[in-house]
């Protein structure tokens, strides 16, 4: 490659990079979001083993169910669980061995801040010796998007 003097730094620069030296430059991959960035951490609890009768207490949270009626090939099951409202998110309900449960609706989430609890309503398909966990998920966004200071 002949370089004359009549061209500039910059062309230069280009020419030098065309011909193979930007090869040599590697990227980084440890990126890191910025600061402020939309946190996409969580965390969660479980509620432990309960089981679907009325006034069962859990080992775990001091969740106890509230309700369990059956609704014809439903049984709707209501659950209150002392936390504060703010760390549910989500829930997931799943068999004491961890296998997740065909509900027959979406779990609802009722969060009441006046007794600083949760209630979780859900249905699903009748059984005898219905046994479940919940696990509780905080998306960690509640203070998203930050205020900002003035």
């Amino acid at each position: 490659m002949t370089v004359h003097l009549k061209y500039r730094p910059a062309a230069l620069l280009c020419c030098l990079l065309l011909a193979g030296c930007a090869n040599s430059l590697k990227p980084r991959h440890s990126y890191a979001p910025p600061p402020g960035a939309a946190p996409t951490e969580y965390k969660s609890v479980e509620t432990g083993e309960l089981r679907a009768t009325a006034g069962h207490k859990g080992s775990k949270l001091g969740a106890e169910v509230v309700s369990s009626e059956t609704i014809g090939e439903d049984q709707l099951i209501e659950v209150s669980i002392p936390i504060d409202p703010d760390d549910v998110d989500q829930v997931y309900i799943t068999s004491p061995s961890g296998e997740p449960f065909e509900l027959s609706r979406e779990a609802q989430i009722i969060q009441n801040y006046e007794t600083n609890d949760v209630g979780i309503k859900f249905q699903v398909p009748k059984s005898k010796n219905l046994n479940f966990q919940l696990q509780l998920i905080d998306t960690r966004d509640d203070d998203w998007p930050p205020f900002r200071e003035q």
